[in-house]
């Protein structure tokens, strides 16, 4: 299925929403629980490849994310090594 411009549109709109909504903060297995409950509502709305694709980058960027906090706050991360 080809997605239209609108459609397109939109999509990023609930995505960029649901992204910012989690990329800043620090959350528990509770919270990851609702964001991949919001994942693949979106994904359901849009049931594309496309959309597929996106999610799944924001996921492993959402997971990125949490890892990071985990090693910040056991004392693991030094904030003066760049990781890769």
């Amino acid at each position: 299925m080809i997605m239209g411009f609108r459609e397109a549109a939109r999509m990023f709109g609930d995505i960029w929403s649901l992204y910012k909504g989690y990329a800043v903060k620090r959350s528990d297995e509770t919270e990851l629980e609702k964001f991949m409950d919001k994942v693949s509502a979106i994904y359901e709305k849009y049931k594309t490849p496309f959309a597929k694709e996106i999610l799944l980058a924001v996921v492993g960027e959402i997971e990125r994310t949490a890892r990071f906090y985990d090693k910040q706050e056991k004392g693991e991360y030094n904030r003066y090594r760049k990781e890769l």
